[in-house]
């Protein structure tokens, strides 16, 4: 591999790997029960057809059914006005209370969902995207003749009536992807600004704002007018979104919104809703795992780290055939998270900000690009001590850091003389969350002093040994490997320190396969036997 070629609208792929200490895996993680009061756990599918069509989005009805009748033995359906009942305290919720939920407003639901509604009693919500809906027209799956057609007016009024039904709003036009970088790679329209090829510079927060805005007031306008309804649900495409899109949403009368964020959820708090993608890949044991960890992704973090400072070179060219060669190690060594350089050594940034030097808008373009084609579940830019120095220069570029790049969070460097006291984390954190309030934040060099301010904190092995005081919770913890990673590894693992990161940027270097099989993991958690429920 030489280059890379360009990366479209992601899509959720599924990373196999190798299986590692199952024990240790269960004993340090435990076991994720669904049994806090008022607690719930939501699905969301897309099509079901009758026939496989290659698109890990569309299960067979088959297998609907399975899961239906496991639901049905093992847990308790509930539709979305239970949950605002209970979150305004006229009921509570059933124990292992699961809401069903189903993308995009096919006509497979009709056909084939509907029908098993009934015959089981349960309800469902069912997001329409307006455009889509009014035109007939079937968005283009990628399948040539089996793209699937759209539910119509007439069927969602007569589902509606049912009662087991709720049809809410999923945009108007909002379901597409739009380029949000130089490099031409496309994400989630709701949550990434658009980058304009002719004027090279980037939309605005005025500008992002208004669009939602107006298209989620379209939408409800559609509804209303075809359906008779009000609608305060908004289900986002991609289940992607960002603070400002939260923002609009709310203005256009939005008072629950629902993305693809895995864990469990609380009638006290439903203003955002997360749900577990039900795939065609899941069998009835995957299914009844996922469920019961509300689909809580188990693995823990093998992290390696991504220097742009050796990738970059004079030409876009060069630098992409570097990006290339990276990928290609990446890929042989199966990481699950990648810490990547977001300002250089010389202090450039390597993302669009007025508040530094600029060397290059490509930090977008690698962190999406390892997601998408080496198949990374996490991205994560690295900050220097040196980013600090300017506490309003540093709050400025680290929103812009949040608006302009795909990832999912943020690790600080530090020192080991740093008075961590006095560095003003919470500042730059609520900056970076003004943007998107969902990014995680990680500490590098020293413990982690404030569990409820960082995620992790990345130490060497020495640090672990030396510093007793340490966070209890290895969950906490990310451990730097040396240079004699083996031995450091199986040792780190057997006593539960399980998230490593390995500080290799392959130049020269290969790992050898008995390194592989130790780093590489599996990123679910284990499956019981078919049909055992707990």
């Amino acid at each position: 591999m030489n280059s890379v070629q360009d990366v479209s609208l992601p899509k959720l792929m599924l990373k196999s790997a190798r299986f590692l200490l199952l024990s240790s895996l269960i004993a340090f993680f435990g076991v994720f029960a669904n049994a806090q009061t008022n607690s719930f756990v939501a699905l969301c599918y897309h099509d079901v057809n009758n026939g496989f069509i290659g698109n890990s989005f569309s299960i067979r009805t088959k297998d609907l059914v399975e899961q239906f009748e496991y639901l049905k033995a093992h847990y308790n359906v509930i539709s979305l006005q239970d949950v605002r009942d209970a979150n305004q305290g006229k009921k509570n919720l059933p124990p292992k209370a699961v809401l069903i939920t189903v993308d995009d407003g096919l006509s497979s639901f009709h056909d084939n969902v509907y029908p098993l509604l009934k015959t089981y009693k349960f309800p469902a919500v069912f997001a329409v995207v307006g455009k889509w809906t009014e035109e007939g027209a079937a968005p283009d799956y990628g399948f040539k003749d089996s793209n699937p057609k759209m539910s119509t007016w007439k069927q969602l009024k007569e589902m509606m009536k049912s009662g087991l039904v709720e049809v809410v709003s999923h945009s108007y036009n909002l379901h597409q992807g739009q380029i949000f970088n130089p490099q031409g790679n496309q994400a989630a329209m709701a949550s990434y600004f658009k980058f304009d090829f002719t004027t090279r510079i980037y939309q605005s927060e005025e500008e992002f704002s208004s669009i939602i805005l107006n298209d989620i007031q379209k939408n409800n306008e559609v509804l209303k007018k075809h359906l008779g309804k009000d609608n305060t649900v908004m289900v986002w495409p991609y289940g992607k979104y960002n603070e400002l899109s939260s923002q609009a949403a709310k203005a256009a009368g939005i008072t629950t919104q629902m993305s693809l964020r895995p864990g469990l959820n609380y009638a006290s708090d439903i203003s955002q809703i997360g749900r577990g993608l039900v795939l065609a890949n899941m069998d009835i044991s995957k299914f009844a795992t996922a469920l019961e960890h509300a689909f809580v992704d188990k693995a823990p973090l093998r992290m390696i780290r991504v220097d742009l400072d050796s990738l970059w070179k004079k030409t876009e060219g060069e630098t992409e055939k570097g990006l290339g060669d990276l990928l290609e190690d990446t890929i042989a060594l199966g990481p699950n998270a990648a810490m990547i350089q977001a300002v250089s050594d010389s202090g450039d940034a390597y993302f669009i900000t007025t508040h530094l030097k600029v060397r290059g808008d490509y930090l977008s373009r690698a962190a999406h690009t390892i997601k998408n084609r080496a198949q990374v579940l996490y991205t994560y830019a690295h900050l220097p001590r040196s980013f600090i120095k300017d506490t309003e220069a540093a709050k400025g570029a680290i929103r812009d850091l949040a608006k302009y790049t795909d990832f999912d969070g943020i690790f600080f460097e530090v020192s080991a003389k740093d008075e961590l006291k006095t560095i003003p984390f919470a500042a730059l954190i609520d900056a970076a969350r003004s943007i998107r309030p969902q990014l995680q934040f990680g500490l590098i060099g020293q413990k982690n002093v404030d569990p409820a301010m960082f995620d992790f904190a990345l130490i060497t092995p020495q640090q672990l040994e030396k510093d007793q005081s340490l966070p209890g919770n290895p969950a906490k913890l990310i451990v730097a490997l040396p240079k004699d990673y083996k031995h450091d590894a199986s040792h780190l693992i057997a006593q539960g320190y399980l998230n490593l990161f390995f500080d290799v940027n392959f130049k020269g270097y290969t790992p050898d396969e008995d390194f592989k099989n130790l780093f590489s993991v599996l990123p679910t958690i284990p499956q019981h036997p078919r049909g055992e429920a707990k």
